[in-house]
């Protein structure tokens, strides 16, 4: 199934290793073969800059796993491979916003069948929630070519960051996007802590959508990692 996935596709994919590259360079090869286009980082690199429809890192142990788990998510959808066979390491990598973890021996073939799986999921909600140009949670509905957001009947004006804003997390209810992500996608420039305009755009979209009827609390603030709409 994942060969015809990737053959089809052809998804760009960022592979980050450690030092033993080994396993890294089996992998590039294989998905290299089905015709995706690879980028190999190591562990130091910065990642590309363009947005990745894959990031497959390996995650070390120790102190620098906490690390490296925020930093990646603050990347792109990303699995985990770790040496770790511990499950709260598991799920704190899920929790970080992983897809998926496999732990040593990582098994080619797996890894490569879990990431296809991952990219089908996300990209078969794209096409569910980009066929019509409409998107509805519960009471909220939004179109994307007029920008028109109603709350029930109650129409809600947004300018069109807000509704970027709003549509984006929207798209992936449940799913808390980084700052740095939302920075890229809405505003169109690189973050830096030490700015507020994003934060100033959700306040006022949680408030016009609080005074259409939906409660503040749907747009929820993570602090330290970004926003998710639930």
């Amino acid at each position: 199934m994942h060969q015809a996935f990737f053959s089809k596709t052809k998804p760009a994919i960022v592979v980050r290793g450690p030092e033993d590259q080994s396993f890294i360079a089996l992998l590039e090869a294989r998905l290299r073969e089905y015709g995706c286009d690879v980028t190999v980082i190591g562990p130091d690199d910065p990642m590309p800059d363009w947005d990745a429809v894959q990031l497959i890192s390996w995650v070390p142990e120790g102190e620098a796993q906490i690390t490296t788990l925020r930093w990646l998510s603050e990347q792109c959808p990303f699995i985990a491979l770790m040496a770790s066979q511990a499950a709260a390491d598991r799920v704190a990598a899920l929790q970080a916003g992983a897809d998926d973890v496999l732990s040593t021996p990582v098994d080619l073939e797996e890894c490569m069948a879990r990431s296809a799986i991952a990219m089908h999921r996300r990209y078969a909600m794209k096409i569910v929630k980009n066929s019509s140009g409409q998107l509805r949670v519960d009471n909220l509905w939004m179109r994307h070519d007029t920008h028109q957001v109603k709350v029930d009947d109650q129409v809600v004006k947004l300018t069109p960051i807000q509704f970027e804003l709003l549509w984006l997390l929207a798209q992936h209810k449940d799913t808390t996007l980084s700052k740095p992500l939302l920075y890229r996608k809405v505003l169109k420039k690189a973050f830096t802590p030490d700015d507020r305009s994003l934060d100033m755009h959700l306040s006022r979209v949680r408030k016009k959508l609080a005074d259409a009827g939906l409660p503040p609390e749907r747009l929820q603030t993570d602090h330290g990692k970004g926003y998710c709409f639930i």
